[in-house]
């Protein structure tokens, strides 16, 4: 007995920490070079002390260091020591992520000499530009004082833009937009060395990769010029908006663009170092604007800032309220230097003391920047259709006006209340200004200071975060719009039925159903049925497309998506629309099977039908008979006793009854679906199925099983008998082809199983075992199985595999969309405690 309860050790399955060593050991494996980085800047980070935080800056690189000094070796330590505990926990990071990406891209041995020879060069080039920017007496100021540079990210990031070259164009265009935005933001506002030569090294490491991967074929991938658009205009306005927020926290910054940041500033510094022997005006300035420094006004002096960041999602997502956003505040930060300059409120004496060069940087930064951009938002402004609903629009506008007058009320009355707490005496007109400045960025409101001001109480209280108050309800009411887009109409279903008519495929029928929408080509000759959950559109079966013109709707489609910021998937569809997704660049994972008959020549005879044919024969024998109708055609009785069968159905079910391709009541209304019924002696319904039907060049010429349902306490063998009935009769009908449907999330039996699964799939494989008990889906494709089927793969194609997690949301609440959350996990525990 205890031979048999316990299985020997190599039988007995694994444990999580077991599956947890055995994933590190092929991570190992795959990325021996990213694993070797890591542990290198570990070990030189512990010797040289960084990782506790001490000074190793002997071991850094730069003119001084490493030319002026004659230690030549810190091109070498400078690639693999940090000069802290969290520039050693980035490397890591990196080194294990991205690093780890371009070694599979690349190989292990050209990724280590990549890192080498591309580090060492992009040190090398940034400490030439940077001794050469110090020569130039103009630049000076905004170029930084030698401090050697530390930094492994600098071969790292060489190495994965090289990489970059070997990727796929999707993975390709993403790391080198996003990687070198934020190189660039980095270089240009906070200004550091290790900034520029990390960007050198990623520079030449983009050469490098160009040249290596010359000759290479280049697999086309289709993307919309309007999500190109979309993500470039979003991250430069993210990079602007992010910038001067590095540059402070980076203390000021040095970089070309960071003299932006002395418009978000309280104080100056130097002037109240000066205040210590020189008592003036401006003193008194400072001195109040120190005094009124906080974290309330710290926010308040970079919300233009926050507010570009939240256009920045917005653009992305193609908003309209977004472009709004982000041209009035570009605008607007370009207006205010301007003003300030004409009013002497900011005094720039340019060409003295060598400041030529960095009031033209200024200048770039804090005009013509924000203006280019703004004119480049303003050119593609057709981009960004996506508008908020009329009903959310009115009630943002009302809760921002609500808003406003509440938080203004409440600043005037406490400063009323509080006068005492003023450094001087205050009219009411004093006050009505200071509760109006008190809603603009300092910048906005006085860059030069000035104005009464409460010492204390209430009044600083409210002073410092009413402000605050009233901007954080104008970002959360944006985001909120965001989320509130105007849906397109949902298409002409009668001119779907006209297309199908054409011609169509065994499922296309489906696109008919409650629930999906209709998009059509310009000429109304294409069409794709879709349903849309969320943001995400769930094409259903193939698209209706006239010979030759199914790749041209098939992209069509896709831009009209991007266009409403919705993502696309196509779902059940067959081989031949997966061919033309394939060569657009998309991909795909198997969702079902589809079991065809086909009914030329087709008798039931011989030994292999025997499953079928002894269920037909003996209901014959017994009296049962297979009636066509049509639901309209039913009659009182008999539609009642097809609903009484469905509830008793559904009423087995741990769950709601199932949707998006599985067909219910409502669908057995249709007019063009025929219903086969399994009548028994007494003209008691024994059984129901539904079929759809399909067209060729507007004959029907096929019919796709649907609805199946049957008494539980009915003889065995009804569905046996009404398929094999309908495939009878329909074959002398002149059908060829006989669906019987998809299996959902099964399996074709002629493929090999997939060992290593997309995350998707693996996603879907888990719904499948999550359903199965309440369901029977796999029961229900081993049913079908008995009538000898020619099986035809389904499958969901989709664009980005960062799009996956939506996608397999979307697909769980298509097929459930009533289920609660409480029916999910429990269904979820008990498939769990099965599978224990």
């Amino acid at each position: 007995m205890s031979e048999t309860a316990a299985p020997p050790p190599e039988e007995r399955p694994p444990t999580r920490l077991g599956a947890v060593s055995s994933a590190l050991r092929r991570y190992v494996r795959a990325n021996p070079v990213a694993v070797c980085a890591a542990v290198l800047v570990i070990a030189a980070a512990a010797a040289t002390g960084s990782l506790w935080n001490e000074d190793a800056l002997v071991w850094g690189a730069g003119p001084l260091a490493t030319f002026g000094s004659g230690r030549w070796w810190t091109l070498l330590t400078a690639l693999v020591v940090p000069d802290s505990s969290i520039d050693a926990a980035s490397s890591v990071l990196l080194a294990l992520t991205v690093l780890a990406y371009a070694e599979r891209l690349l190989g292990s041995r050209r990724t280590a000499v990549l890192m080498f020879v591309i580090g060492f060069s992009g040190l090398l080039v940034g400490i030439g530009l940077h001794a050469a920017a110090w020569t130039v007496t103009d630049l000076r100021p905004v170029v930084a004082a030698e401090v050697p540079v530390l930094d492994p990210t600098t071969a790292i990031a060489g190495a994965v833009m090289a990489g970059t070259a070997f990727a796929p164009t999707l993975w390709r265009r993403r790391v080198r937009l996003i990687g070198f935005a934020l190189l660039g933001m980095f270089a240009l506002y906070a200004g550091d060395a290790d900034s520029w030569y990390r960007l050198s090294a990623a520079v030449i490491g983009l050469l490098v990769g160009a040249v290596l991967a010359r000759g290479r074929e280049r697999r086309s991938w289709h993307r919309s010029s309007t999500r190109e658009t979309r993500t470039l205009l979003a991250l430069l306005v993210a990079v602007v908006g992010s910038g001067p927020i590095v540059a402070l926290v980076s203390g000021g910054g040095r970089g070309p663009l960071s003299l932006v940041v002395e418009a978000y500033t309280q104080y100056d510094d130097e002037i109240l170092s000066q205040c210590g022997s020189v008592a003036s005006s401006v003193c008194d300035e400072q001195i109040a604007l120190l005094m009124t420094r906080g974290a309330g006004p710290a926010l308040l002096a970079i919300v233009p800032l926050v507010l570009l960041l939240v256009a920045a999602w917005g653009l992305r997502q193609g908003r309209r309220s977004a472009w709004v956003l982000a041209t009035v505040v570009l605008l607007a930060s370009a207006v205010l230097p301007i003003v300030s300059l004409l009013d002497g409120r900011l005094r720039i004496d340019p060409w003295v003391d060598g400041s030529g060069a960095e009031y033209v940087l200024w200048a770039l930064a804090s005009i013509v920047l924000p203006l280019v951009l703004a004119a480049a938002l303003y050119v593609a402004r057709a981009r960004f259709p996506v508008r908020a609903t009329r009903r959310a629009a009115r009630t943002v506008a009302v809760a921002l006006v609500v808003a406003f007058i509440v938080c203004a009320s409440t600043l005037f009355v406490v400063e009323a209340v509080g006068r005492r707490a003023f450094d001087r005496e205050v009219s009411v007109l004093d006050l009505v200004g200071l509760t109006l400045r008190r809603f603009l960025p300092p910048a906005f409101a006085h860059p030069g200071g000035g104005g009464a001001f409460p010492h204390g109480g209430p009044a600083l209280f409210a002073y410092q975060w009413i402000g605050v108050l009233f901007w954080a309800i104008v970002v959360a009411a944006i985001l909120w719009l965001y989320r509130r887009a105007r849906r397109p109409d949902a298409g002409d279903e009668a001119h779907y039925r006209e297309l199908l008519r054409r011609g169509s495929d065994t499922l296309g029928f489906l696109g008919t159903w409650e629930g999906n929408r209709h998009w059509y080509s310009d000429d109304r000759e294409c069409a794709v049925a879709y349903r849309l959950v969320g943001d995400v559109a769930l094409a259903v079966a193939d698209p209706l497309a006239p010979e030759g013109r199914r790749p041209e709707a098939l992209r069509a489609f896709t831009d009209y998506c991007v266009e409403h910021d919705w993502t696309p998937a196509f779902y059940s569809i067959h081989s031949d629309t997966l061919d033309d997704l394939a060569a657009l660049g998309w991909r795909h994972v198997s969702v079902g099977v589809e079991t065809v008959m086909d009914l030329p020549g087709l008798t039931f005879a011989g030994k292999t039908w025997q499953k079928v044919r002894q269920p037909l024969t003996r209901a014959e024998r017994e009296g049962y008979t297979a009636v066509w109708s049509r639901w309209n055609e039913l009659t009182v009785a008999q539609a009642s006793q097809v609903v009484a069968i469905d509830e008793e159905w559904v009423a087995d079910r741990a769950l709601p009854e199932m949707g998006f391709t599985l067909g219910s009541l409502d669908e057995l209304r249709d007019r063009d679906v025929r219903l086969l019924l399994a009548v028994g002696p007494d003209d008691r319904i024994e059984a129901v199925t539904s079929w759809m039907p399909s067209w060729t060049d507007g004959e029907i010429t096929g019919w796709t099983l649907d609805f199946m349902r049957r008494r539980t306490d009915g003889q065995n063998g009804m569905m046996e008998f009404l398929i094999a009935k309908a495939a009878l009769e329909l074959q002398q009908e002149g059908a060829v082809v006989l669906s019987l449907s998809g299996a959902p999330l099964a399996d074709d039996p002629d493929e090999e199983a997939d060992d290593d699964p997309a995350l998707l799939r693996a996603l879907l494989r888990w719904l499948a075992e999550v359903l199965e008990p309440a369901y029977g889906f796999a029961s229900l494709f081993r049913f079908k199985g008995k009538f000898r089927p020619r099986y035809r793969p389904l499958a969901l194609a989709y664009r980005d595999p960062l799009e996956l997690p939506a996608i397999g949301a979307a697909v769980g609440r298509a097929y459930l969309p009533d289920a609660s959350r409480r029916e999910m996990v429990a269904l979820a525990r008990t498939a769990w405690e099965g599978r224990r």
